[in-house]
Parts: structure tokens; sequence; C-alpha cells
């Protein structure tokens, strides 16, 4: 019974190590995250970090509960026929591979949190799941090298500790030579020990299991997030988008769906702007342009050229981007069709061959000629699906300019995929539609161009914008100019120098310009909230084309629409009308910012939307 009881104390105490390395592991790899996002660490309560570090460990505790039933598992299966020595070395083998694809990834994780504000989730991996390479493209390539060289060095120091943690139970195990009756004992051992790992799986004992709320512990996002565990997140998120649909329900459907109709109503009252029954039309989808950049928005005068197109245009000056992904812009300004916090519909063909299309609606009514241009991979988020289906008679890539036109990482550079824009509008039968979706301004930011701005980004929309000029200084000599209809509008917006975050309504501002000879109305702003998603009711009613079809697109000219502006990101929304403006998070499951006009806010217009996004998305 002695060498039973050793056995049993062996087993518990080796797992326990393996415990322990784990927990090391992660508060090291939490440390490393708030090094590298300085920046939001810098602007966040010091006290809130730390109690980050601390509340975090729940999140931990859950992750490291299935990382040892993992091992509670291996043990098991593979004491009875090997010794036990043996058993507990592939044991440490397993960990040792886990524990270096963690040191690989969530730093890069951290990385991109830098951009994004939320931790890598399984909406992103669907995002890459057609290119797997395409998140280097958003990145130097000496950072790559010396990310895979440190990522290296850390694995070994893993590799290291986890080896000093539990070679004295292997030790002891390899001087044993065990019989039935103690590997019996040391499987029963493992499933006590695989049992109370239960508890910190679900995170206690309490009623409702852990779950993502249990991370905002306080008002501070970059705080939460620091505690969320970004590897727990992960197999969150991949459990709840096991399915193509969602569930955001806050009220009774016929609540949700009258606020929703009110929030909708036109009267059809709105004046005709263009001097032209069927004018050519040509959206310049511009990436991550934002607010920051546009002075008339409120930003830096970076975008000089597009301020300069202000007196003979229509401007919408309080547009929001509808999220925070290209392929979800695209979706908006495409299809006049919203997008869900957690689901990229893009990734669905099945459920985007159901949507309307700008394209379908203009090819029904005469416009035959049809071009979209992109200078990167279509491929990419699974952009080709969506283009595909709009029904784009000619589409241009990157495969189609010469490579001394493209740049580090995307493809070609703006300047020459506006150049070919140019071409083929030459010699395109009338009335065409086109639309360009431009890339220059992408991360990182490398653009053919000497430096006008210091920040990356800010240089980068100079070069694109620089480019937008030359185009229209070339467009206005064109014998189609004057039947022509440009419609100027950001895929996304972006967080600018600083970063700011998601409840910060600069990060989702955007662009939305009517210009070029068509116009019959010009030197006038448009103040009423809207986002990329009103294009479609807009444009259309211009041109007397039905889009009853475009459920949650409002004609931004309709004198009987208030207007508002309703935007989504990881799992959460923010919405904005002439007097308020809310960002709620479902996660939490809480407004965490509200500023209003009025004593009592409307804090239930943006749930009814989201709810209503949600339904429409389900039927799809």
């Amino acid at each position: 019974m002695k060498i039973s009881l050793l056995n049993f104390w062996q087993t518990v105490r080796y797992l326990l190590m393996h415990a322990l390395f784990w927990l090391i592991l992660f508060f090291e790899l939490r440390l490393l995250f708030v090094a590298i996002n300085s920046n939001q660490a810098i602007d966040t309560d010091k006290w809130l970090l730390l109690q980050s570090l601390f509340v975090g460990m729940r999140f931990d505790f859950s992750i490291i509960g299935y990382l040892s039933l993992l091992t509670c598992f291996v043990v098991i299966i593979t004491t009875y026929w090997h010794a036990p020595a043996k058993s507990l070395r592939f044991c440490r083998f397993i960990s040792g591979i886990l524990a270096c694809i963690l040191v690989f990834t969530l730093p890069a994780n951290a990385v991109v949190y830098g951009h994004w504000l939320h931790h890598v989730d399984a909406v992103d991996l669907g995002m890459f799941s057609n290119d797997p390479m395409a998140i280097f493209d958003s990145t130097e390539s000496w950072i790559v090298i010396i990310y895979t060289i440190a990522a290296i060095g850390l694995s070994v120091a893993a590799i290291y500790l986890l080896r000093r943690l539990t070679n004295s139970a292997i030790e002891a195990a390899n001087n044993e030579h065990e019989q039935l009756p103690g590997k019996l004992v040391r499987m029963v051992a493992t499933l006590v020990m695989g049992a109370v790992m239960i508890l910190p799986i679900r995170g206690g004992v309490g009623i409702a299991p852990l779950n993502t709320g249990h991370a905002f512990f306080c008002n501070s996002t970059f705080a939460n997030h620091t505690a969320l565990n970004p590897a727990w997140n992960f197999c969150y998120s991949l459990k709840r988008a096991r399915n193509a649909t969602v569930d955001y329900h806050f009220m009774n459907d016929d609540d949700a769906q009258r606020r929703f109709n009110d929030l909708m109503y036109q009267n059809g009252d709105y004046p005709r702007v263009l001097n032209s029954s069927r004018p050519n039309v040509v959206i310049l989808l511009l990436e991550s342009f934002s607010a920051h950049t546009i002075e008339f928005l409120g930003g830096e005068n970076v975008a000089k050229n597009i301020k300069a197109l202000v007196p003979e245009s229509i401007v919408f000056d309080n547009v929001m981007a509808a999220s925070d992904r290209s392929g979800k812009g695209l979706v908006a300004v495409m299809c006049g069709y919203p997008v869900l916090p957690t689901i990229s519909i893009i990734q669905y063909p099945s459920k985007t061959q159901s949507l309307p299309y700008i394209a379908k609606s203009l090819r029904e009514n005469g416009y035959a000629s049809q071009t979209f241009i992109y200078g990167g991979d279509l491929h990419f988020n699974n952009f080709n699906s969506l283009i595909t289906m709009a029904g784009f008679d000619n589409i241009i890539t990157q495969e189609d300019f010469p490579k001394s036109e493209w740049g580090d990482k995307w493809g070609a550079h703006d300047e020459f995929t506006l150049n070919r824009l140019l071409s083929e509008m030459d010699k395109q039968e009338q009335p065409f539609f086109d639309a360009i979706f431009t890339l220059s301004s992408h991360e990182p930011f490398t653009v053919p161009m000497k430096r006008k701005f210091e920040n990356d980004y800010f240089n980068s929309v100079a070069y694109t914008d620089s480019c937008i000029g030359d185009f229209f200084a070339k467009a206005r000599t064109r014998s189609w100019w004057n039947n022509t209809l440009f419609i100027l509008v950001a895929d996304h917006g972006h967080g600018g120098p600083n970063n700011v975050a998601n409840d910060n309504p600069m990060r989702f501002r955007i662009p939305l310009i009517m210009t070029g000879g068509a116009l019959a109305v010009k030197d006038t702003v448009v103040h009423k909230p809207g986002t990329q998603i009103d294009i479609a009711a807009t444009l259309l009613s211009q041109l007397d084309i039905e889009h009853s079809q475009y459920t949650f697109s409002k004609n931004l000219l309709d004198k009987g629409n208030r207007g508002f502006s309703f935007y989504d990101f990881s799992d959460g929304f923010g919405y904005a009308d002439s007097v308020s403006f809310q960002v709620f998070d479902n996660q939490a499951n809480k407004y965490i910012r509200i500023e209003s006009e009025t004593a009592t806010p409307d804090t239930i217009s943006g749930k009814a939307i989201l709810q209503m996004m949600c339904n429409d998305n389900k039927k799809r």
C-alpha cells in the first residue's frame, strides 16, 4: 500500500506542477500583452491594470482545467501500457508542443489587438481561412523575422521551465518498477484530479458558468480585455460560432419591429439632385479612410484633394461605417445590408446569394456595362464570391497589373488602379456602373511616395488622396464627365494616431461624398446621421429604381426620415441619432457609453435594430 500511496501523491504532484507551469506562462503572456500595447496601458488606471492581472486568473484557471483534463486523459491511456516515467514524459512532450503554439500565437494576438482593439476570435479565423498568410501582409517583413526569433527564444524558455517543474516527479517514477496495483492507484489519482478540474473549467460552483462577461470588472475596456485570456476567448468564440447565426434578443419581436419601422419611416419627399435620369455611377470605396484624416469631419487636413471636392459636391458629414472590417464594409456598400457583430456574412455564400445588390438593381434598369477593380487578391476574405454574385461583368484584380506596379504586400498601388479605372470608363457603353476598392492605405501603410506625414497611416492616406486628386483632374476632361455621378465612401474607419477605442465615434466616422458632372445640386452638406448601408436607398431613389428589398437602407435625403447611425464591432454596437450617442457591449451586457441631450436617453432603438438584423440574418 505504501507504493500505491506514493504513486497517488507523485501523480497529484506532477499534475499540480503542470498546472503551475501554465499559470506562470499565462501570467507572463498577460504582462507581455500589456507591454506590447503600452500606448493603451499608459492611459489606463494602474490600479485597474493590476486588478486585471488577478481577475484574469479566473480565465487562466479555466483553460488550465481543460489542459489538465487533456493531461489526465493521456496519463490514463498510457500508464497501463508503459512505465510511469515514459507516460509522464509523453504528457510533458504534448504540453511542450501546446506551450510553443501559445507562445507563438498569443503575442501575435497582442500585436493585432493594437489595430483591432479586440482579441482574435472565430470571426477573424474565418476572415483569414481562405488566405492564411494574409495576416502577415499587414506587417513589415523585418518585424515578422524579429517576432519569430523572439518566439523561438520564449518557447525554449517555456520548455525549460516545464522540465524544471516536472523533472523530480518523472525521476521518482523512473525509479519504480510499477505493478498493476500501483498503476491502478495512479489512474485513480488522475481521475480524481480530472474530476476536480470541472470547477475551474466552469469558473466555480455558481449557477452561471464562466463567460466573457466575467472579464468586464470595470469601465476600462483595455483593463477588461487584459483580464480576458486570449486562448480562452478564442475557444469560447469557436463554441459560439458553431452555427452561422447568433441570437440577439432584447425584446418581443413585435415591439422590435414597431421600433424599427418607426426609425426607417420615409415619406418620399426628397430633393432631386441629379441632372440626368440615367447617369453613369462610380463608387470609390476607400480603404481605411476615417474622419481622423479629413478636416471637415473634425480630423487633420490629410486628405486635401477630397477636401477640394466639397464646393462641387454633396457631403454627408454625419456618416459612420457599418462595422470595422473590409469584408463587412463591402457588404454594407454593395448590398445595403448590415452585418452582425460576431458573424461575417461574407463568409457564407449560401446567405450572401440571397442579398440584394446595387449592381443587380442597376443592371435590371439599363446599366449593362459594369466593372469592379481591386488591386489586391480578390479571394481575400471571400471578396470574390460577393463580387461575382453581384454580377459585375468585368472584374480586374492584381493579376491584371504588372508586378512592377505592385507594392510590397497587398498588390497594385492606387495610382495604377485608378488610372485603369479611367481607361475602362473610356471604352464602356453608357450608362455604366463601376466600383473600385483602393488598398494602399491598408497596413503596413507602405506607399510609393516621398513621405509627407510622420504617421504611417496619415502618410498612406495622403498618398491615396493624391491619387484621387490626379484621377479627378483627368476625369473632368473626359466626354462622360457631365453624365457621371461619383460616390466616395470608406470601407471602415480607423483608430487614428491615438488608436481611439470602439466607444469613440471618431473611430467609425467616415466620409460619404457625392460629386461629378451629373450633380445638379452642389456645395451642400447633409447633417443627417447615417451609414454606408444608406447609399443603396439614397442612390436608387434618385434613379427612380424600386428598392424595397433593401430593408435596412434609408434615403438620407428623405425629409420624413429623422436619420440614425448604427455600427457594430466585436460583439458590441454603437447607435447615434440627432440627440444621443451610445455604445453597448453584448459580452458585458451593458451600455459602456451613453451621451444624450435629453433627460431620458433612448436605450431601446439600438437593441431593436440589432434584433431585427439578427432575425433577418437567420432567415438568409
